[in-house]
């Protein structure tokens, strides 16, 4: 029972040693039970004296962390010292000054101060000032008023602790480190974040040089150490501090200890500030219950737990859920440290909070100036708390309307963040973005500038410092937790572009910072590794890429059973997969770090030449209309912001370009809708279409003039149409006759473009795949290479199967005559050999064909990732398709997310020639998740892919013509265009759509493929 050990009984223990020694000689006692009455015997004696059993059971519980229960045997102890020795008693003091300590702990402030002066005064008379146990309590009043938040006390106590403890116990003393580490979250409080990380260190240094590197103070110190990191936004490295905290802390204190849900805690906020509010909730859950049982319901602890669970759920969208923990977290610190505690400021400015989200503004407004004077009072006007208090106070009077009233408290919040954080904290970006929507919503789009330009590098340098510690999901959060930011900059450019052209200057480098970033990202640090020469690094990437198959495979499956294992399996994986995208800087190239701006792109560019980046873009407006309820008068509000209005941008450069010229499409929504149908059913149903020309491309043509090549990186709806099959109403021609288009994913790619390397002539060509091997069924060919209709967990439609693609191992017999012919080295899988096993044991090929279905799998609400919904079908799949399971090898559905993983390094062409191997789920700015993506991520250069249903005799057509121009003399092929050289197998695939063209003119049969990433 929980007062099993109430008080330590030595007369017991000595009882139960007898009990041991008789166990022992039982023949029959198994060591199992001796090894649990050993355990309970030595459980009591640590750190125990075996002659004050009152200090004994203030030891036991308050390392348990259950301070309540430890409080009355300490006041007993305090009165035995009492009558025994006296109040001026040195021993007097030190029992008050414990109990002092325990007051805190359990939230009693008052008790606690009174108990702690007491035991200052009585060691200062009975002992001397400079005494050891002085220094002692100067660390402990320092510790309380730095929870009080009496920053002058708290500095003053500790800087006399630490002389009095260098004099006693010397400058690398444990207890030197411990007041350095107080001092530290002190200097952390006050803003002064590099003094606190120092002092943090140093002690972080002697406590491991003097107690080990597993001690729980020097869990302590990585859990400050953590907060500081975490302060400055540096948030992997708040993450590895908290972690080490934890695991010291786990195994020092147990599972069910204060600390420990501290640091679950702890971790919860890194995860807030990541946008991964599962896992955030996970781990503050997990802390709440832990100090639920340890501290008790009522305990200032619970408290900022309450307030933390609050801002998550306010973040998340649980509003009720939200203003529920406020409301717990309120009178518990109310009644802890008083109406004007600084952590009641804290509960009243998240109340604010949550009313402005609301639009509740008049609620908001009043909680919002309650929070600002509490701060102010405690930590003088110049506070980064406060600063808090000044934006949001800004917020509302923007939404309100009252501009007047919101510059001011803008402008001193960024002056005090300037001021204590620096220009590059995190905390900036959205200060210098309050105060240019501020002015954006007046139409001062001049004085709006500065502060967009400056909240925009502030996003970049954010994603230049935090990225490398991220795995790859975790840096799809995060992103998408800076694009707001990035919405609000393109969505005012656009708007500022006609009074100050230059301004798209600064768009296009954002856009070349942030498109594609992610999928360049996974690609660049797994390139790396691959490339480093790190044996031992290289053995971690291929352990994480065995997890990476696991993975694969249970997300796939329907089992329960088998998909139990997911969350540990990613846990794992994730965990390695941080450590090996950060180890990877270490080979990062010069080019890697530094940022490509438009300039760069237009020095590439010769005369005749142009760069084209489309950006989706949200326009401005009224975003949303709010009736405030918690006014009497109920107002209502029309507040602005981005709407579902869609615009593209098309950004152009040329040569002689003294900034890149915008085409605005302000129809965006159209062209998403109703435009993108009427092409893709001209496409399919092989009509004319006078439309898309005018459209998607008119206007652009106009600006580009006489440009004939164009490097064009599409955006949104732009990745769902092929270029050169918009037809020009006026002359009829297509666009393939009238420009030169060059699709790459991001126009930075012109600036550094991939090194030539020796490539080997190994190509890899699966084709005609035997859908229903080990199966009696009777073949069924089809003409089109027909997505097939799936369900969720991958089925077939009822009474559909995958049809035989009789053109496919015409195709690829063919290919591989032609590379053969060439002396190259070819490895044909076709039939039963074309399975999914010899795909993915593939080593650099420079060439992968593949003639197959492919697939792309709408969403469902069961399964959102579009990597898991795109894919290919192999030998066996049909089977796999009807319920069968493989035992002994793979599915035969290469999905996107496997194909990720394949080793395709410096891979120069991959050609996916089977239907709609182009479509995904289109991300803004991140292009298609689909198996585009996968195969770029894999390492290829080039990707030859298609948007609809392709018919399998023009394919086949197409493809050959392809590798025939490619390798025959007509190219011209030099040596060094055979070592990487991109001209010509654009000018082969471009020839072999003009020769299909001739013999099939409609683009149905020569569109469907595109080029992309040269």
């Amino acid at each position: 029972g929980p007062d099993f050990y109430s008080f330590p009984d030595f007369k017991f223990i000595r009882i139960l040693a007898h009990l041991v020694h008789f166990t022992m000689t039982i023949r029959q006692a198994t060591s199992h039970s001796i090894a649990i009455i050993l355990f309970v015997l030595s459980f009591p004696l640590v750190g125990f004296s075996q002659t004050n059993p009152l200090s004994d059971s203030v030891t036991y519980y308050s390392n348990m962390g259950r301070y309540a229960r430890a409080i009355p045997f300490c006041e007993q102890w305090k009165e035995k010292v009492k009558n025994e020795k006296g109040e001026a008693s040195a021993e007097y003091a030190t029992t008050i000054s414990k109990l002092g300590d325990l007051l805190l702990k359990d939230g009693r402030n008052e008790e606690a101060e009174s108990n702690m002066l007491a035991a200052f005064d009585i060691r200062k008379k009975a002992l001397g000032e400079t005494h050891a146990e002085v220094g002692e309590s100067c660390h402990q009043l320092g510790s309380f008023y730095t929870e009080m938040g009496d920053v002058v006390k708290a500095e003053s106590y500790f800087e006399k602790a630490l002389v009095i403890r260098k004099a006693a116990y010397g400058d690398e003393s444990i207890q030197v480190a411990s007041t350095m580490n107080n001092l530290g979250v002190l200097q952390m409080n006050e803003g002064h974040y590099e003094k606190a990380e120092t002092l943090m260190l140093k002690s972080l240094e002697i406590r491991k040089k003097n107690l080990g590197e597993t001690h729980k103070e020097v869990g302590q110190s990585y859990n400050n150490l953590g907060i500081v990191n975490w302060k400055q936004g540096k948030l992997p490295k708040a993450e590895s501090c908290y972690e080490k905290s934890l695991e010291i802390r786990k195994k020092n204190l147990g599972e069910n200890h204060p600390d420990v849900g501290h640091s679950y805690n702890n971790l919860g906020l890194v995860y807030i500030a990541m946008g991964n509010y599962p896992k955030a909730e996970t781990y503050l859950v997990k802390g709440m219950e832990i100090k639920r049982k340890t501290v008790g319901d009522d305990n200032i602890e619970m408290a900022a737990s309450y307030n933390n669970l609050a801002n998550l759920n306010k973040d998340m969208g649980r509003y009720a859920k939200s203003l529920e923990y406020n409301l717990k977290a309120l009178p518990i610190e109310i009644k802890s440290g008083g109406e004007n505690h600084p952590d009641v400021g804290g509960s009243y400015n998240n109340i604010g909070e949550l009313h402005w989200t609301l639009g509740n503004y008049r609620l908001a407004e009043f909680y919002n100036l309650k929070a600002l004077e509490i701060w102010k009072n405690a930590y003088g006007p110049v506070n980064v708390d406060v600063a808090g208090s000044y934006t949001n106070l800004g917020n509302i009077y923007t939404d309100m309307g009252k501009y007047a009233k919101a510059e001011p408290f803008y402008l001193k919040a960024l002056q005090i963040r300037q001021s204590a954080l620096g220009k590059d904290h995190p905390e900036m970006g959205p200060t210098n973005n309050h105060l240019g929507l501020m002015w954006k919503d007046q139409k001062n789009y001049a004085k709006a500038e500065p502060y967009f330009i400056q909240s925009s590098r502030n996003f970049l340098t954010q994603i230049q410092e935090i990225f490398p510690g991220l795995s790859d999901a975790e840096k799809q959060i995060f992103f998408e937790t800076l694009t707001p930011y990035s919405e609000e900059f393109k969505s005012y450019a656009t708007l500022r572009q006609a009074t100050n052209p230059f301004i798209t200057c600064d768009l296009y480098n954002q856009h070349l910072a942030t498109k594609a970033l992610l999928l360049n990202s996974s690609a660049k640090w797994k390139h790396r590794i691959k490339s480093s020469g790190d044996k031992k690094l290289f053995l971690q990437f291929t352990e994480w890429e065995g997890y990476q198959e696991e993975l694969a495979v249970l997300l796939q499956s329907t089992d329960s059973a088998e998909r139990a294992g997911i969350e540990s399996l990613q846990a794992k994986s994730e965990k390695m997969e941080k450590d090996l995208s950060l180890r990877s800087e270490n080979f990062a190239q010069l080019a890697d770090r530094r940022l490509v701006v438009w300039t760069d792109v237009r020095k590439r560019l010769k005369p005749g030449e142009a760069a084209v980046e489309i950006i989706r873009v949200r326009a401005a407006g009224i975003a949303k209309s709010v009736t405030d309820t918690s006014d009497p008068k109920k107002p209502v509000y029309r507040v602005k912001g981005l709407t579902d209005t869609i615009h593209y941008a098309a950004l152009i450069v040329k040569s002689e370009s003294k900034y890149p010229e915008m085409v605005l499409f302000k129809n965006g929504n159209d062209l998403e809708g109703k435009y993108l149908k009427l092409y893709q059913m001209s496409m399919k149903q092989k009509l004319e279409d006078d439309q898309s020309y005018k459209q998607f491309w008119e206007k652009i043509g106009a600006k580009l003039g006489t440009s004939s090549k164009v490097y064009f990186s599409p955006d949104g709806v732009f990745h769902s149409i092929n270029l050169n099959t918009l037809q020009n109403p006026k002359t009829k021609k297509y666009l393939i006759d009238e420009k030169e288009i060059r699709i790459v994913t991001v126009t930075k790619d012109l600036v550094n473009p991939p090194k030539p390397e020796n490539l080997n002539k190994l190509a890899y060509l699966v084709g005609f795949p035997n859908y229903y091997k080990d199966e009696d069924e009777s073949i069924t060919y089809s003409t089109e290479r027909k997505s097939p209709t799936l369900t969720y967990g991958l089925r077939l439609a009822a009474g559909e199967v995958l049809a035989q693609l009789p053109a496919t191992k015409v195709e690829v017999t063919r290919i591989s005559d032609i590379l053969t012919a060439k002396g190259w080295d070819v490895q044909t899988y076709t039939d039963d050999k074309a399975l999914e096993e010899n795909i993915k044991e593939s080593y650099k090929p420079r060439l992968m064909h593949i003639a197959t279905h492919g697939y792309f799998q709408p969403d469902t609400e069961t399964e959102n990732n579009p990597l898991l919904r795109s894919g290919l079908m192999l030998t066996g799949a049909g089977t796999t398709l009807r319920g069968g399971k493989m035992e002994k090898r793979e599915d035969g559905i290469l999905t996107a997310y496997e194909a990720m993983n394949l080793n395709l390094d410096n891979t120069d062409l991959v050609v996916l020639s089977a239907c709609e191997t182009g479509l995904g789920e289109i991300k803004n700015g991140e292009g298609v998740y689909g198996l585009q993506r996968a195969f770029k991520v894999a390492g290829a250069k080039t990707i030859i892919m298609s948007l609809w249903q392709v018919n399998d005799q023009t394919t086949q057509e197409l493809m050959v013509s392809f590798y025939r121009n490619w390798l025959s003399p007509d190219v011209r092929l030099t040596l060094r265009q055979a070592q990487g050289d991109k001209v010509s197998k654009r000018s082969a695939f471009l020839k072999a759509q003009k020769e299909l063209k001739a013999k099939y003119s409609d683009p149905y049969y020569w569109g469907a493929f595109v080029l992309v990433g040269e």
